[in-house]
């Protein structure tokens, strides 16, 4: 039974929850930033908050063990897809806002369909789905000019953006190819450890003496990104993934811009401006279009059935 495909347990109500939770991330993880805390080391402590809330989270809901293979290959996605996506997003919002960096990495789903074509993954998009994503890219680029170019206006966080966008479009494909069955709660857990490894390198590699601004701002940062964003999101990511594919999950990087530009607008007082609604309605539209070309199926990813998750074996519940 395909249930309701429209309600918040619907794949459409999955993506727009995490559509909306990951673009308020993007002004908010800007916050530290901008208050003068070291980006890597925001990151590092984020990574450190999600892994302490999703261990006891797997360890209660007595989640599949992983073997030690497992553990090892989800903390390497982790350092990759998610420390990959992270670590070049805090860096380059020292150059450039949350919402010139939402516009930038709303490239991931055409990334994503490169690197499973260049992969042979199996994931489909046929002639509606690249128009689709022509024109939620459109939608995009519109919000880009509407927010004054700032989103290709530095080189730096242009640069650093760019970079992330390609960890998170490649991790993706990477990350569907590795659990074609999904990631469990114990490897979500390891990919958080995974990250924080990386960012400490990173931290200790080119900010050996970085420190935190603690303040209202690094603090609300701190716990907005590493509960709700990390912990929270990637497990809605993970299972996106699963049922979606890479091309399809990183379709929630269209509902960044909209939600990062209206929370720049009411919370921070940013401008606005009326051509801001047209580039909110061509991705509204190019989402509907991607829908719709589903036709309520899972994913254009192919899955193929196996007795059990990859990297894992069974729980002891003796």
């Amino acid at each position: 039974m395909r249930g309701d495909r429209s309600g918040p347990g619907s794949p459409v109500g999955r993506l727009a929850l995490l559509g909306i939770l990951w673009g308020i991330t993007f002004p908010v993880s800007r916050l530290g930033v901008a208050r003068g805390s070291n980006p890597f080391l925001l990151v590092a402590i984020d990574f450190a908050v999600a892994a302490a809330v999703s261990a006891p989270i797997a360890a209660a809901r007595r989640s599949p063990v992983p073997t030690g293979r497992g553990l090892a290959e989800s903390a390497a996605v982790g350092a990759l897809l998610i420390a990959g996506i992270n670590l070049p997003l805090f860096w380059g919002e020292r150059f450039a806002t949350g919402g010139a960096a939402s516009v930038v990495y709303a490239a991931s789903p055409l990334v994503s369909l490169g690197f499973a074509t260049l992969l042979r993954s199996g994931e489909r998009v046929g002639r509606l789905g690249f128009f689709a994503l022509g024109l939620g890219l459109a939608g995009v680029f519109v919000l880009a000019l509407a927010a004054g170019g700032a989103a290709v206006s530095n080189p730096e966080g242009l640069g650093a953006f760019a970079l992330g966008t390609t960890c998170q479009g490649a991790g993706a494909v990477l990350l569907v190819r590795l659990r074609p069955r999904g990631e469990g709660a114990w490897g979500a857990t390891f990919q958080f450890v995974g990250g924080g490894a990386a960012s400490l390198i990173v931290v200790a590699a080119i900010a050996p003496h970085a420190a935190i601004a603690w303040g209202a701002a690094a603090v609300g940062s701190i716990a907005y990104v590493g509960l709700v964003s990390m912990a929270a999101g990637y497990a809605l990511y993970f299972d996106l993934l699963r049922t979606h594919g890479a091309v399809g999950a990183n379709q929630v990087t269209f509902l960044n811009p909209p939600v990062a530009l209206a929370v720049g607008v009411v919370v921070f007082g940013e401008p606005f401006v009326p051509e801001e609604l047209a580039g909110l309605a061509l991705i509204l539209l190019a989402l509907a279009l991607l829908q719709l070309r589903r036709g309520g199926t899972s994913s254009g990813a192919t899955h193929r059935p196996t007795p059990s998750v990859p990297g894992t074996m069974p729980v002891n519940r003796d």
